[in-house]
């Protein structure tokens, strides 16, 4: 696993914590997709933090121009079609998440809207 998480930092350009981290949610994400094979998951991808990462790990992670490309590199770490139907899923999986949190924003501030005109309007209309 180390060799992983090794050619996480060099490839991408993160840290050891956040190849860790990446590796843990990965992890989770597949075996929250692929019940079945949650225990094959496991063996796979059990990441041990090193004293290294255990001691940087109350640090904040730092988004890099190379990290914020880290989906691209998925197929590098797994060869072969299924890296590449991997990097493809996580990729669809981001942005279909980039997409809801943005309506999520929209419907918000159409909630706020909404309620500042209703109570605007309780106390006489908008008086600018």
């Amino acid at each position: 696993m180390h060799d992983l998480i090794n050619r996480l930092k060099e490839k991408a350009g993160i840290t050891e914590t956040q190849a860790i981290a990446s590796i843990t949610e990965l992890k989770e994400y597949v075996k929250e997709k692929f019940p079945m094979i949650a225990g094959a998951v496991d063996n796979l991808l059990n990441v041990q933090p090193t004293e290294t990462a255990a001691a940087s790990a109350t640090e904040p992670a730092a988004v890099t121009t190379e990290s914020a490309s880290i989906l691209d590199k998925i197929s590098d770490v797994f060869p072969g079609e299924t890296g590449q139907k991997v990097e493809d899923f996580a990729k669809s999986a981001a942005h279909k998440a980039e997409e809801l949190a943005k309506e999520a924003g929209h419907k918000a501030e159409e909630a706020y809207d909404a309620v500042k005109d209703k109570i605007s309007g309780l106390f006489g209309g908008d008086k600018k």
